[in-house]
């Protein structure tokens, strides 16, 4: 009975030291999973602009245009100078704007059609001084859940998400000051 007892004790001592084995393993391959996906995920700055330094900008979407010009009282709008503009809701729109990034960059594109950038949904441009960014959103691409990007028709294309989407879709509406009700 005593060397039925010791076997049992030394089992369960093999196997305690088995599952402690497997849990550090295990431990230690999710630790590395974990870093491997880290070093997966790339981004790309596929636009970087001081929203300061932003004199006019020109937008184009399915339903209007709209160029609104920087002025030492804030901004107008260009098409209609009766209309006062929100410079909260510019400045707001030119910060959403001014760092854009990317976790997909394709390269090298040669027909720039095939992601709906030749006639982009949306089609912003910033500028100052002698520099100019025009930043195009093409078409929606619901497997990944991403629309495609280009800036100044380079050859690369990338890819943002509908929150980039949504916040540079605006009307003239969206930049319009509100009246005081009083």
């Amino acid at each position: 009975m005593d060397q039925k007892r010791k076997r049992q004790l030394l089992f369960l001592g093999i196997l305690f030291l088995l599952i402690l084995a497997a849990f550090a393993a295990l431990k230690i391959y999710k630790s590395n999973a974990h870093e491997t996906s880290e070093m997966d995920t790339e981004s790309y700055v596929v636009m970087k602009i001081d929203p300061s330094q932003v004199e006019e900008i020109g937008m184009i979407n399915g339903t209007e245009s709209i160029n609104l010009l920087r002025s030492e009282d804030g901004w107008k709008c260009m098409e209609d100078e009766s209309v006062k503009i929100d410079s909260d809701a510019v400045e707001h729109f030119l910060d959403l704007a001014s760092d854009i990034t990317s976790d997909i960059r394709i390269e090298k594109v040669d027909d720039l059609s095939q992601y709906g950038i030749d006639q982009p949904q949306i089609n912003v441009t910033f500028q100052w001084d002698d520099n100019m960014y025009t930043l195009r959103l093409g078409d929606f691409n619901p497997v990944i859940n991403r629309y495609y990007i280009n800036i100044n028709d380079e050859k690369t294309v990338y890819t943002a998400d509908t929150s980039l989407y949504y916040g540079l879709n605006k009307t003239l509406d969206d930049f319009k000051q509100l009246e005081d009700a009083g």
